[in-house]
């Protein structure tokens, strides 16, 4: 996951680009505020560390670490009653490939299909990360979170979780656009994902710009989990008032692919004023998308 924009299209690689991952990252300043900006993806395993020693110092020195939101709280969130299941809003041969799946991993097809469709998508991308053997818990935000607690460096979440609940609850039939793809993607996801982390691994910018245009997205749904949340966080970076320091010095990481493309977070960030310096060196990665 390259934040919630992604949330269902991660599989995980077996192949390891070099000793360590040199993911896209950038220094931004406006003479006041000073950043390091990461491109996160959200679930991984341990090959995948450690980062770029420049993160870990930039990381030590801060006054907080800015994230998408503060996953370590447990926090009461709300769930808005379902209007739609799974079954009502898939095709017959969508839900005979639901069933097929369902099956495939020993579980209740029932179940499945009374599911909100959300609900359903995310269960669907939980078992197939969890077959390649990947989990959230090497996650890269999770991993600077889990370093930011241990050396008392405040963190500062960009959203709630309830925000980011309600994002996902309120799509059109209760999120059938992410169900469908994730059945209708099953078979292709890991060949994709094997290339969209072998370019996160090298920074291959162009690459990952590539699987952007290639990744099929509603404009609705484009606007509300991409653009929307791009310019509220800049105003908010932006603004002097949301930072504990005005004038203080912090890590940020969300999403990698909020960070590239058209209306990127880093372009908002430039017309904003921000001075952008990319710091990683970015290597070609050795797969293409088609």
């Amino acid at each position: 996951m390259f934040g919630i924009t992604q949330t269902l299209r991660w599989l995980l690689p077996f192949v390891i680009f070099s000793a360590h991952a040199e993911p896209l990252y950038w220094n931004a300043t406006n003479g006041k505020v000073s950043l390091t900006i990461i491109g996160s993806v959200h679930v991984g395993e341990p090959s995948m560390f450690p980062l770029p020693d420049d993160i870990y110092q930039a990381l030590n020195n801060s006054d907080g670490l800015i994230v998408e939101s503060d996953t370590t709280q447990q926090q009461q969130i709300v769930y808005p009653p379902a209007s739609k299941q799974a079954a009502q809003v898939l095709s017959q041969e969508q839900l005979f490939n639901l069933d097929q799946i369902a099956s495939e991993f020993g579980l209740n097809v029932e179940q499945f299909h009374t599911l909100p469709p959300w609900s359903a998508a995310l269960s669907l991308q939980f078992l197939q990360l969890q077959k390649l053997g990947y989990e959230t818990k090497d996650g890269v935000d999770l991993h600077l979170m889990q370093k930011a607690i241990e050396t008392k460096v405040p963190l500062v979440p960009l959203e709630t979780m309830q925000f980011q609940i309600d994002l996902l609850t309120r799509q059109p039939e209760d999120g059938k656009e992410l169900l469908v793809s994730i059945i209708d993607e099953w078979e292709s996801n890991e060949v994709m994902t094997h290339c969209m982390i072998e370019s996160w691994k090298a920074g291959d910018r162009l690459n990952l710009e590539k699987m952007m245009h290639l990744t099929e997205m509603s404009p609705e749904m484009e606007q509300a989990f991409v653009i929307d949340r791009n310019q509220d966080w800049a105003n908010k970076i932006s603004s002097g008032k949301f930072l504990p320091n005005p004038k203080g010095q912090y890590v940020m990481i969300v999403g990698a692919l909020h960070l590239i493309g058209q209306q990127s977070f880093i372009e908002l960030l430039e017309k904003k004023g921000f001075k952008i310096t990319q710091r990683n060196r970015s290597q070609k990665a050795n797969c293409e998308f088609f």
